[in-house]
């Protein structure tokens, strides 16, 4: 009797405990019971805002935040989200400049931007929830595609977003990190083809917040495969780094061309591809602009199969718009690289141009291949001068921003640059130098 009455003490004591027992996933991460948002006022709000997000049911107070939402929504859920996170004793008011660069793109439209603020001082672990409960209600409520959901933060939001998006993977397709403490290193191996990917920026004179942060996340990134951009800025301190305009604005058009690669397609999305999967059959659509504006907007591996046999169609117009759209979009990352590479001995001229266009864009996101490939182009003897003369303005262009101080990472473009220094063509020598005079 007395070991019976033990053990109806014990469920009664751990019952408690179990019931409110904390879920998470493989990586760590908090998994969020589902909010009904269905009794949220419609329509939504559209345009520049600051709120408080409340509990629809319980009316319990949830997050500050500042909104900037696009004049004309989508019907369909096409919008892309991005979430900011400030820095220390910072304030939902503090990443109007991350906006500002949207809108110098010309990508805001493509986005809801929601800027956060956290429960105290500072972001810290306890408001992953709050974050988590957010980020739905915004899925929830505005036509968000989650395959299109970044987030981007500042010195201990810079934290947040590494701690926070690498428990979350599943879904954060990109990681903005400015001058971030001590990272949260992700966990997962050989993730270039699967997992979420990440920019960093830090100043190396930063004395509030040391650049040994990102330098240890950069080389763990590395050491784990992730596709990683980092931009170290020379001499910058820990707030005037946000000075540089031009590494905002690439942010903006990368994580344009991003998409989660792990999430589904919508079945209309599927569909759409599948009647794409003859390139014969297709090969009226994938002349037509239209077409070509809806595989960009799916994006990500999904559409990179679309986009890889376009790239051997019998038709120049169809691989010359294959290229073309790899300028906006990242696709299936190396694997696109390697089809644009394919293309720079196409019999077509236009179709070459369009590749070395291209290549141009990945040389800059940081892929190596891109860069040795136009770098061999460049300084091919008997290539056409006009073909290595775009080949070396990109490889040039693509050594603007590690010039501001991290140059490991993309030596394949220095290298090509140092050798083209010495080529008998003046004006390649001339375009060797054109990133210095625009500096």
């Amino acid at each position: 009797m007395r070991r019976l009455f033990l053990a109806l003490l014990l469920c009664l004591t751990l019952a408690p405990l179990q019931a409110g027992e904390v879920q998470r996933n493989a990586l760590g991460g908090l998994i969020e019971a589902p909010i009904d948002w269905s009794t949220y006022p419609r329509p939504v709000t559209i345009g520049k805002l600051t709120d408080e997000l409340k509990h629809p049911t319980t009316k319990a107070f949830i997050m500050k935040y500042l909104m900037w939402a696009p004049e004309k929504l989508p019907e369909k859920k096409h919008l892309g989200l991005l979430v900011c996170f400030h820095g220390f004793t910072g304030n939902e008011t503090h990443f109007g400049w991350a906006y500002d660069s949207m809108k110098a793109t010309g990508v805001a439209d493509h986005f809801l931007v929601l800027s956060l603020k956290s429960k105290g001082a500072g972001w810290a672990k306890e408001d992953e929830s709050d974050v988590l409960k957010t980020i739905d209600w915004a899925k929830s409520v505005y036509p968000i595609d989650p395959r299109r959901v970044f987030i981007w933060g500042m010195s201990n939001g810079g934290w947040m977003v590494s701690d926070f998006g690498g428990k979350h993977q599943d879904m954060i397709a990109g990681i903005v990190r400015y001058c971030g403490g001590t990272p949260t290193a992700p966990s997962v191996k050989d993730a270039a083809t699967t997992q979420s990917e990440y920019y960093l920026v830090h100043g190396d004179a930063d004395t509030d917040v040391g650049v040994d942060g990102s330098r240890n996340l950069r080389r763990s990134l590395r050491s784990l495969g992730y596709n990683y951009i980092y931009r170290e800025i020379d001499g910058g301190g820990h707030v005037n780094i946000i000075e540089h305009k031009n590494v905002r604005e690439d942010i903006c058009r990368w994580i344009d061309a991003l998409r989660h690669k792990q999430l589904p397609l919508t079945a209309e999305e599927e569909k759409f591809l599948k009647g794409l999967s003859d390139t014969k059959k297709a090969d009226s659509a994938l002349k037509k602009a239209e077409t070509w504006m809806e595989i960009l907007r799916i994006g990500g591996p999904h559409a990179a199969q679309v986009v890889a046999r376009a790239c051997k169609a019998e038709s120049p117009s169809v691989r010359e718009n294959a290229a073309l759209a790899c300028t906006q979009g990242v696709f299936a990352g190396e694997a696109t690289v390697t089809g644009l590479v394919d293309l720079l001995v196409d019999k077509n001229a236009g179709v070459r141009q369009a590749a070395i266009k291209a290549l141009g864009v990945f040389a800059n996101w940081r892929y190596e291949s891109a860069q040795m490939a136009l770098g061999k182009l460049a300084l091919k003897p008997k290539g056409a001068l006009e073909e290595r003369g775009g080949a070396t303005t990109l490889i040039a262009d693509a050594a603007r921003m590690p010039m501001l101080g991290n140059y490991d990472d993309d030596l394949p473009v220095f290298q090509a640059l140092l050798t083209l220094m010495d080529d008998e063509v003046k004006s390649l020598r001339e375009a060797v130098f054109a990133p210095w005079s625009r500096r």
